[in-house]
């Protein structure tokens, strides 16, 4: 293929591919096979700060809170592997990121980097092509890596044009701007697939909330960032936060889940059992109560893996201290009995904590139709119940003065 006048051929390689399925409620049609590839010229991940994140920190922390630029291509047919019509789209990241989609990082698992970017995927295809994936249905295939254009695998990608002139959405190049060759070309940054309706400077000169004309340029000081911003980035001898951009106004009031440190699992746990009983599940990696320090929950060494400062050599080690041990955890008090919960039979479990600590905020209760489950850092308890419950009849109410919680669902006979 020969690219238009003006544009580029990007030659991705290939990485991975996932299968799809649309969604049955919104549109029809057959199998989406989505090819994750790279290729250099896609701008690097970088941090809230818009510096570009290391390696290190690529390997350390993964894509949790990060800003990753995504290019999708354009949609083309081809057929499965049963001969049916279906549909392929190759999605686009830097090389760093879809390597370790394959291989994984230092301590993040290569399933942590290919959920991230089958997240990606799915919402920019949806926004540039209007395919709307079932995001519950996507599969990975383990022994393809791109998908041709008659279903079969191969390492073989599928060449189309980008215009040179393109500095990605939400900027306005200068027509007269030029650009290097080797430098990017796609720039499109954004947290978890890209910011696609930024506010451009143009909308808001045509909104009338511009800046008033030399404001900027009137100021005879220095840069206000010569060396880019420093929010979020530890001093020294600092422990790294990966939440160091979150002000602490907003961290005294509102629990912080870091989605780079939890599971996908773990993730719809906590917010379901946080919805349906208000209890927190702060025993669970990145989660936080209100108020708690993120940075000093994480056992990760000094500063910030992408920005480490220079330290003097005059400078005596840091004594590592040996981690204390953790106190054994003991099976609390407890008792079940039935009673009635609005008119109908009820199942209710008593559970004496006077040990604990933390309050219900360091309390992970989950009740399913024949169990209980507790757990803290003090205590641990598994019950088997006399009866099926109902679990979205589930209430907890814990006593302060009492130390004790009680948990009530409805029998289901």
């Amino acid at each position: 293929m020969t690219a238009p006048p003006g544009s580029v051929m990007l030659v991705p390689e290939a990485g991975f591919c996932f299968r799809g399925v649309r969604n049955k409620w919104t549109e029809a049609g057959g199998k989406v096979f989505v090819n994750i590839c790279s290729h250099p010229r896609i701008d690097p991940v970088c941090g809230a700060n818009l510096v570009p994140a290391s390696e290190e920190h690529l390997d350390l922390w993964g894509l949790g809170n990060m800003r990753v630029p995504v290019l999708v291509g354009p949609v083309r047919g081809m057929k499965d592997g049963e001969g049916r019509d279906a549909t392929a789209v190759d999605v686009l990241f830097h090389p760093a990121v879809v390597q370790r989609a394959l291989q994984g990082g230092k301590t993040v698992t290569k399933e942590h980097y290919r959920d991230y970017l089958i997240q990606i995927a799915t919402k920019n295809i949806h926004e540039d092509h209007g395919i709307d994936l079932a995001r519950a249905r996507t599969e990975v295939l383990p022994t393809a890596r791109y998908k041709g254009p008659k279903g079969e695998n191969s390492e073989n990608t599928h060449a189309f044009p980008v215009f040179a002139s393109d500095a990605g959405r939400g900027e306005e190049p200068s027509a007269t701007a030029t650009r290097e060759p080797g430098n990017p070309i796609i720039q499109e940054t954004g947290t978890r697939g890209g910011d696609r309706n930024r506010d451009t400077t143009s909308d808001r000169i045509r909104k009338g909330q511009a800046v008033r004309k030399g404001f900027f340029a009137a100021s005879k000081s220095a840069e206000l960032y010569p060396d880019g911003s420093s929010e979020g980035i530890p001093k020294p001898g600092e422990q790294y936060d990966p939440l160091g951009h979150i002000p602490e106004s907003i961290r005294t009031k509102c629990h912080v889940i870091d989605t780079g440190a939890i599971g996908t699992a773990d993730l719809d746990r906590v917010t379901s059992q946080y919805a349906k009983t208000g209890i927190l599940d702060t025993s669970t990696e990145g989660v936080y109560a209100k108020g708690t320090d993120p940075g000093g929950k994480r056992q990760v060494g000094l500063g910030h893996p992408g920005a480490l400062r220079e330290e003097s050599s005059t400078e005596k080690p840091m004594a590592w201290q040996p981690a204390a041990a953790k106190p054994k955890k003991e099976t609390p008090e407890h008792n079940i009995q039935e009673t009635m919960l609005a008119g109908e039979s009820a199942v209710e479990v008593r559970v004496r904590l006077p040990r604990l600590t933390g309050g219900m905020a360091s309390v992970n209760l989950d009740v399913g139709e024949e169990t209980v489950s507790l757990s803290s850092p003090e205590y641990n308890l598994n019950l088997q119940l006399p009866h099926l419950v109902d679990v979205e009849s589930v209430s907890a109410k814990f006593s302060t003065k009492r130390a004790e919680l009680k948990v009530t669902a409805r029998r289901v006979d």
